[in-house]
C-alpha cells in the first residue's frame, strides 16, 4: 500500500458563519470565526480592521454559534464538537467551560441575564449555561420527530425556538421548561427551516430559510406581514425605537413597528453576502475611521495598491464622506466585509477584514477535458489545479459548495448546494464570478422542485444530465436535463418514487440511473431496495425500473451509483462495496463481485466513483477504499488504507484523492496484477 504525495491544501477561502460585534467599553471590536481546517476565531478592531487576537479551533472546521455577554465576554461553540468556549478580551484567553448536555452541533448561541442559551442538531434540543454556577441545563427535545433548532429568540420570560426541517416555532418557559407549539400562518408545518427569531415591540419576527421574515403580533399570533431579508435584523436602536433594520440585496430597509410596514432608507450600496451580525454604535467618528484600513498582522497601514476587495470603499447618498451625525449601524457579512452606516447622512463605509485564507475541506474532485483538476470546497471555494505544474491556476473563494462537477461540449458544469443551483464555466474566458450578465462561471438556473444537492452529472448527445438529493426533510430526487445551445432545462421530479438519484450514465439515447434510499437531511429513508432505471432521452420518459439481479449481493441495495459505460460498451455500477457489469441493451448481469461487504458507513449521497485509467484498469472507491480492478477478471488490489470519498485520475493516470482539505497524489501502479501473489490478488469465485 502507498500513502502517496501530499500536495497540501488546494481550496482556500476567507469566509465564516459566525460573527458578533462587542461594544462593551472602549473601542468596538468584531469577532469573526473563519471556516477552514481548522476553523479560526479572530478579534479585530471594528473601525480599522486591526487584528487583535487569533485562535485556531482544532475541534472543528466551522462555527455558527457566537454571542457576547453583558460583561463583554464572548461565547462560541464549534460545529460538531459540542464544547462551549469563552473568550476574555481583557486577558486574551480562550477557555473551554464545558460540553453542552444536548448535542454536538450547536447552531446558535444567545445571552440574557447571566445565561448562555444554545440551539442544537440532531436532537432538536436547547440548553442553557449559567455563568454564576457554571452548570448546564438541558431543555431536551423541543419538538419530537424534528432534528434542528437552528435559531431562537430570548425574551424576559420565554425562549422562542425555531424548528426544522419541518418549520415550526415552540415557546419554552425559561424557568419551568413548559412548552407550547405556536400556530403561525404560512410557516408552521411547511418544509424548511426557521433559522432566526426576534421579539421586539410586541411582535415576533420569524426568519425562514435565510430568505423571508414573517411578522406576528404577540400574544395573538395575528400575522402582520412578511418581507425579504438576507437573514439578519437589527434590534431597535433603543427602548423606544420604532424600527428594525435589515439588508435585502444591496439595500438597507427597515420594518416600522408602529405601522407594521417595510420602508426604504435610500441606502442601496451595502456589500454582497448574507449578514452574520448587526449592531448599533455610537456615531462619533465611526464612518470616517472606517476608511482607514490597517493590516491585521503588522499593525501598519495597508498598502495603497491593495485589491479592491480588501480596501475600504465609501459610497455616499446625500452626504459627504466622513459625515457621522445621527445613528450608526454596523454589520458584518459572511465574507468578512464590514459596513458602517450613517443613517442621517445615508452614508456607507465598507472594508473587508484582513482574514487569512484558510484551507477548506475538499467536497468535489474531477478531471476536465483540458487535463486540469476542478476541485470544489465544503461551504465555499472552487480551485482549478494544474497537475503537471503542481499549482492552483485559478481560485474562486466565494463560489458555493459544489457537490458534483461535469463536462459537456468543452464547458465545465457545477451542481451546487443549496437549492440545487447550477453553474457553467467556460475555460476559454477569464474568471469573473458573480450573478451579473457575462459572469464566468455563470448561473444557468436552479433545478427547483424542492431539490437541494446535485450529486451526479453526466453528458451525452450534446446535453447535460443531473441527478439530485432533495431539500431538508424531503424524499424524492429529480432528473434534470440541460440543453446548452438553447439554454433550457427540463426537470423530471421523483423519477423513482421517494428515491434520490446518485448515478447517471448515457449510451445511445438512453440514460441509466441509480438511486439512493436516503433523501434530504431530517427525512427517513425511503422503502427499499435501491433501483436502476432507464430513461429514454428523446421521449422524455422512464422505460424501465428494476433491482439488479446480483445473486451474491450480501444485502438488498440501499445505494446504486456511480454508473459508467466502460471502454467495451457495457454498463458498470457500484452498490457500496459490490461491483457489477451489465449488458445495457438486455439489462442482463454479465459479472459481479462483492469486493468489500456492504456497510454504508459513510456518505449516503456521494456516489462510489468509477474511473478508467489509460492503462485499461478500473480505479474505484468501493467501500470508500482506493481500489484498482482488472476489468476482465475483476481481481483487485487495495492501493491504500485511506478512507476515500473523492477521487479522480489525470490524463497521465496519476491518482488524486481528497483527505480533508489536502490533496494526495499517487502514481499509477505498474504491472500490479503480474507481480502480486494470491494472498493479495483475489480472483472472482
Amino acid at each position: 500500500m502507498t500513502s502517496g504525495r501530499n500536495l497540501g491544501a488546494i481550496v482556500t477561502a476567507r469566509f465564516g458563519q459566525a460573527a458578533v460585534i462587542r461594544t462593551y467599553g472602549g473601542e468596538p471590536t468584531v469577532f469573526f470565526v473563519s471556516n477552514g481546517s481548522p476553523a479560526v476565531f479572530q478579534e479585530f478592531e471594528l473601525h480599522t480592521g486591526k487584528l487583535l487576537f487569533r485562535h485556531a479551533i482544532e475541534e472543528s472546521d466551522c462555527c455558527w454559534a457566537i454571542c457576547v455577554s453583558d460583561e463583554g465576554l464572548v461565547y462560541f461553540s464549534a460545529a460538531g464538537d459540542g464544547s462551549l468556549f469563552r473568550y476574555d478580551p481583557v486577558s486574551r484567553l480562550v477557555e473551554k467551560v464545558g460540553h453542552n448536555p444536548s448535542d454536538d452541533w450547536v447552531w446558535q448561541l444567545g445571552y440574557r441575564e447571566g445565561r448562555v442559551y444554545g440551539g442544537t442538531y440532531p436532537g432538536c434540543s436547547m440548553f442553557a449555561y449559567d455563568e454564576e454556577t457554571g452548570q448546564f441545563r438541558d431543555y431536551g427535545t423541543v419538538m419530537p420527530g424534528q432534528q434542528y433548532v437552528r435559531g431562537f429568540a430570548v425574551s424576559e420570560e420565554w425562549l422562542y425556538a425555531g424548528i426544522g426541517s419541518s418549520k415550526g416555532v415552540v415557546r419554552i418557559h425559561r424557568e419551568t421548561g413548559e412548552r407550547e407549539e405556536l400556530a403561525l400562518a404560512d410557516v408552521s408545518g411547511r418544509s424548511g427551516f426557521v433559522d432566526r427569531l426576534w421579539v421586539a415591540g410586541g411582535q415576533l419576527f420569524v426568519s425562514c430559510d435565510f430568505a423571508q421574515v414573517h411578522v406576528y403580533r404577540l400574544p395573538t399570533l395575528e400575522k402582520l406581514g412578511a418581507f425579504v431579508s438576507d437573514g439578519m435584523l437589527s434590534e431597535p436602536a433603543d427602548a423606544d425605537g420604532d424600527y428594525l433594520y435589515f439588508k435585502a440585496g444591496g439595500k438597507l430597509r427597515r420594518w416600522r413597528l408602529s405601522a407594521c410596514r417595510v420602508e426604504d432608507t435610500g441606502i442601496d450600496s451595502l456589500p454582497e453576502g448574507r449578514v452574520k451580525t448587526m449592531t448599533w454604535l455610537h456615531p462619533e467618528g465611526a464612518v470616517e475611521r472606517a476608511g482607514e484600513r490597517v493590516d491585521g498582522r503588522t499593525g501598519e497601514r495597508a498598502d495603497e495598491q491593495a485589491s479592491v476587495s480588501d480596501t475600504a470603499q465609501t459610497s455616499s447618498v446625500g452626504a459627504e464622506r466622513g459625515e457621522a451625525e445621527g445613528l450608526q449601524l454596523a454589520l458584518v457579512t459572511v465574507y468578512g466585509e464590514v459596513a458602517l452606516i450613517g443613517l442621517t447622512g445615508k452614508q456607507v463605509a465598507s472594508y473587508r477584514l484582513p482574514i487569512e485564507e484558510q484551507p477548506i475541506e475538499i467536497q468535489s474532485l474531477e478531471t476536465g477535458p483540458d487535463g486540469l483538476l476542478y476541485i470544489g470546497g465544503y461551504h465555499r471555494g472552487l480551485a482549478i489545479y494544474h497537475p503537471d505544474e503542481n499549482r492552483v491556476v485559478k481560485l474562486i473563494e466565494t463560489f458555493p459548495q459544489t457537490e458534483a462537477i461535469g463536462f459537456c461540449m468543452g464547458q465545465v458544469y457545477m451542481g451546487t448546494y443549496t437549492k440545487a443551483k447550477m453553474y457553467r464555466y467556460d475555460p476559454v474566458h477569464p474568471v469573473d464570478f458573480g450573478m451579473h450578465k457575462g459572469a464566468n462561471p455563470e448561473w444557468i438556473g436552479d433545478i427547483g422542485h424542492n431539490q437541494d444537492r446535485p450529486f451526479t452529472l453526466a453528458s451525452g448527445d450534446g446535453k447535460l444530465f443531473a441527478g439530485t438529493i432533495p431539500d431538508y426533510g424531503q424524499r424524492g430526487g429529480a432528473l434534470a436535463e440541460f440543453h446548452p445551445l438553447a439554454r433550457t432545462w427540463k426537470i423530471y421530479p421523483d423519477v423513482v418514487e421517494d428515491h434520490s438519484i446518485i448515478g447517471l450514465a448515457y449510451k445511445d439515447g438512453l440514460l441509466f440511473g441509480g438511486t439512493s434510499l436516503w433523501g434530504g437531511l431530517g427525512s427517513e429513508p425511503a422503502d427499499g431496495p435501491a433501483k436502476l432505471f432507464i430513461w429514454d432521452v428523446a421521449k422524455g420518459r422512464k422505460i424501465a425500473e428494476f433491482v439488479p439481479d446480483i445473486p451474491e449481493l450480501d444485502m438488498p441495495p440501499r445505494m446504486i451509483g456511480e454508473l459508467s459505460i466502460g471502454p467495451e460498451g457495457n454498463l458498470w455500477g457500484v452498490i457500496d462495496g459490490t461491483l457489477f457489469v451489465m449488458n445495457p441493451a438486455a439489462c442482463k448481469l454479465i459479472k459481479s463481485k462483492v469486493i468489500i461487504p456492504s456497510a454504508y458507513r459513510y456518505s449516503k449521497w456521494r456516489p462510489i466513483f468509477l474511473r478508467w485509467g489509460p492503462d485499461g484498469l478500473l480505479y474505484t472507491t468501493l467501500g470508500r477504499k482506493l481500489i484498482v480492478v482488472h476489468p476482465e477478471t475483476l481481481v483487485f488490489v487495495e492501493l491504500s488504507d485511506m478512507i476515500v470519498g473523492n477521487m479522480t485520475l489525470d490524463r497521465k493516470g496519476r491518482i488524486y484523492v481528497a483527505q480533508g482539505a489536502e490533496l494526495v497524489a499517487i502514481d499509477p501502479p505498474e504491472g500490479i496484477f503480474g507481480q502480486l501473489d494470491d494472498r493479495i490478488i483475489r480472483p472472482v469465485n
